[in-house]
């Protein structure tokens, strides 16, 4: 099965088979994301584009040249619709993602980079970008063994982050924080919540368990109130944490300190004692 992780960084340094580069349909190179790979490919790619494409590529569709210079062994391209520009059909934009994973299936990589498809000067909204990338990538059949979403930007990144987890959870260790983190409380709060849970679940996948409950409790309040830029202590009303709004309605985002306070974190303290007992 794929394993999927958001990464905050160059997409050009990444050490992967191959890397994905956000084209446009006449495949000469351009702006952004593709600008960069160019830039450090080097002319090579620019010249098997030319060679391989020669009236371009077709929104939706994708191919592959040489990486150049790059570490990668190879660059597939893949034209996004221009959402700016009135290409607004949302099957165009997952077909970028299931034909990029077809032309890296043929290539035989099995490490591939992707950036975040029209999400840039094409202006197709952030948050069903980031939705079209990981459900799309979740749905097509792979012999990719790991997928990176990588973003230039850290406040798109823990965007992507949020929205990976919710459908690639990783692997907690035997013993650790993150273990406690595995059965879901009942009944759960605002959507927000939800993706509370799984980005704690993330951050405590390999950390060791501490010696009693109120460590713990101390542990886990100190991360999430970071990550939601609030006490959860000392708030009343829900918080709206904007990297966990994916766009789909009422309470989208939305993180209930009360639930927290009154059942989240005192179901983890009982799973601690639990795990403690046995």
């Amino acid at each position: 099965m794929v394993t999927v992780r958001a990464v905050h960084g160059d997409i050009t340094q990444q050490r992967v088979d191959a890397i994905v580069n956000a084209a446009n349909r006449a495949m000469r190179g351009g702006g952004g994301v593709d600008g960069a790979i160019h830039r450090a490919g080097g002319p090579a790619i620019l010249d098997d584009c030319i060679a391989r494409f020669p009236h371009g590529l077709q929104t939706g569709d994708a191919g592959w040249t040489t990486a150049g210079s790059l570490t990668a062994q190879w660059v597939v391209h893949t034209v996004g619709p221009n959402h700016a520009a009135g290409e607004r059909d949302r099957a165009l934009l997952e077909s970028c993602y299931r034909r990029a994973l077809e032309v890296a299936d043929e290539l035989g990589a099995r490490s591939v980079a992707f950036p975040l498809i029209s999400a840039g000067i094409y202006a197709w909204p952030l948050n069903d970008a980031i939705d079209a990338a990981v459900t799309t990538i979740a749905r097509t059949p792979t012999r990719v063994d790991e997928v990176r979403l990588v973003s230039f930007s850290p406040d798109t990144h823990r965007r992507v982050q949020a929205q990976t987890l919710r459908l690639f959870p990783p692997a907690t260790a035997p013993d650790s924080v993150g273990r406690l983190f595995e059965a879901d409380p009942t009944p759960w709060g605002l959507r927000g919540d939800t993706y509370l849970w799984l980005v704690l679940r993330a951050e405590f996948a390999t950390t060791p368990r501490p010696g009693d409950a109120r460590e713990l409790e101390a542990m886990i309040r100190a991360v999430a109130d970071a990550i939601v830029g609030h006490s959860l202590a000392h708030a009343d009303d829900a918080l709206y944490v904007v990297e966990f709004d994916p766009g789909h309605g009422m309470s989208a985002g939305s993180v209930l300190p009360s639930w927290w306070n009154d059942r989240g974190i005192p179901f983890l303290i009982d799973r601690f004692h639990e795990a403690r007992a046995t």
